[in-house]
């Protein structure tokens, strides 16, 4: 550690705010955002639940607004054997919750200086284990209940670096997750491209209606509001396509909409009804579809359970529920192992591609992801569901069906239960979908056309992983000063 390093509370650091009660009654649809403590996530917030209130309530409140980099601290949550809602939890505020006002049961820290790097530092500071362990040991309750006094949170000890050395660190810290927030970014991107294709390859048929349009086939009266629309793409894009050169391979120039000829001629030029108003566009299908069920065209798992008495330090990893969110893997402390793959475990081992389907929790038919190689070697465990590729239907249309509306819309209708909603494994097998009748030729292209998105985002998540630990290896021996910085500070 510096000699120029000095130990102070944080209270001679930082200052405080306490979150306002706000009333249950004041809540209305749109209005001024109210971050509560179950809109925390682990470093942010979602914003995807939030209360609001009227301008009129929230007149009085700026006191309790929010800052881009504010540091707010959960003071009432669990115990740690729940670390998604850990009393203490500590979270940066992000720069789209500016001017949202913070609820009660939360504590928002401003460092007393002027300087931004300053509030950086802060912020990594209370993310250390230092001071996770320090709120841990200070929190009282019940068993399924932890509080945090701000007394104790103020008394918290540490040694603080010179103004020039805090500003390194935070640099630092904040360079590595700048890159990996910029790799979400550009994920969200690569899954939003995805989805829309599949929208509009096997949603909104956009390529049959543009077939039908070009043939001058009759669009059914449910489907003319989309032709209308297609007639506007290809309107406006007409003047762009011609003025592009013809391309080399066909000597010929883009369709108007952008899709190449050899991919559009895979689709047909008509709509026929089906008869069952929950398929296609009001039972409209493309002419030749067939509806089939998802687990006739995949090969379909459940895992076995494994006795937790059972689970040892190190070997293969389980993918348990608690693993599978949201379409990313939970390791860290959720981690379970089991010491070996016996015979009769072999048929549950899982491979690269895989879709997982968590069947179980409020977010049942959100929970998903795709196995990749770092995951491996790795389990089926008893109320995850699997999915496999068999042939007809590859692991890319797979990851954009059960990661999209689609899926979502589709559990909401059939999922069971009040406090733990959950799906079976024949419910996910039932769910109907289209299949062209063209021996997988449509959905091979699907595969294609994805497969360079597809390696963009599974080494862009490897990176995110590889940065968080880098981040989380260098955090506490900065915060503590074990590691200084490797050049002269001024």
């Amino acid at each position: 550690m510096a000699s120029s390093w000095q130990t102070i509370t944080l209270e001679e650091f930082a200052q405080h705010q306490k979150g306002f009660a706000f009333k249950s009654k004041d809540y209305i649809e749109e209005g001024v955002a109210v971050v509560r403590v179950s809109n925390l996530t682990a470093n942010s917030i979602d914003t995807s639940d939030l209360k609001y209130v009227s301008e009129e309530v929230a007149s009085d409140k700026s006191n309790f607004k929010l800052t881009h980099n504010d540091v707010i601290i959960a003071t009432v949550g669990s115990w740690p054997k729940n670390p998604a809602s850990v009393v203490g939890k500590v979270i940066k505020v992000p720069k789209n919750c500016d001017n949202f006002l913070l609820n009660q049961n939360a504590v928002r820290f401003r460092v007393k200086t002027e300087d931004t790097n300053d509030q950086l530092f802060l912020y990594y500071l209370l993310k250390s284990k230092t001071f996770s362990d320090y709120i841990i040991s200070t929190a009282q309750g019940s068993a399924n209940q932890a509080s945090i006094t701000l007394k104790d949170i103020y008394a918290f000890e540490f040694e603080c670096p010179s103004p020039p050395e805090r500003k390194e660190i935070a640099q630092i810290l904040s360079a590595i997750d700048d890159k990996s927030n910029l790799n979400s970014q550009t994920n969200q991107t690569l899954e939003q491209m995805a989805q829309a294709l599949f929208k509009s390859w096997f949603v909104d048929f956009d390529p049959v209606i543009d077939n039908a349009l070009a043939a001058g086939n009759e669009i059914p009266e449910a489907l003319q509001h989309k032709a209308q629309v297609r007639r506007e793409v290809r309107a406006h894009s007409q003047e762009t396509a011609q003025q592009l050169p013809a391309s080399p391979e066909t000597k010929s120039k883009p369709l108007p909409d952008g899709l190449p000829q050899e991919i559009r001629a895979l689709f047909p030029s008509e709509f026929e009804q089906t008869g069952d108003l929950f398929v296609g566009i009001k039972g409209w299908v493309p002419k030749g579809w067939n509806i089939a069920e998802l687990g006739s065209l995949v090969d379909f798992a459940t895992g076995p359970a494994f006795k937790s008495k059972n689970f040892s330090d190190k070997g293969i990893k389980l993918s348990r529920g608690d693993n599978v969110k949201e379409g990313f893997f939970h390791w860290g402390s959720k981690t379970r192992y089991w010491p070996e793959i016996t015979p009769e475990l072999k048929k549950h081992k899982l491979q690269s591609g895989d879709i997982l389907i968590g069947m179980d929790g409020s977010k049942v038919g959100k929970n998903w992801v795709r196995v990749t190689d770092k995951d491996l070697p790795c389990l089926l465990v008893q109320r995850v569901a699997r999915l496999r590729s068999k042939g007809l239907i590859g692991s890319s249309y797979l990851s954009v069906l059960i990661g999209g509306d689609t899926f979502k819309q589709y559990v909401d209708t059939v999922k069971t239960g009040t406090s733990i909603p959950h799906i079976s494994g024949g419910q996910i097998k039932q769910m109907k979908i289209l299949s062209p009748d063209d021996n997988g030729s449509i959905f091979q292209k699907f595969e294609n056309v994805l497969a360079d998105n597809l390696q963009r985002l599974s080494n862009s998540l490897l990176e995110i992983e590889t940065l968080i630990r880098l981040r989380d290896v260098l955090l506490p021996k900065l915060v503590s000063g074990e590691i200084t910085i490797n050049k002269e500070v001024a």
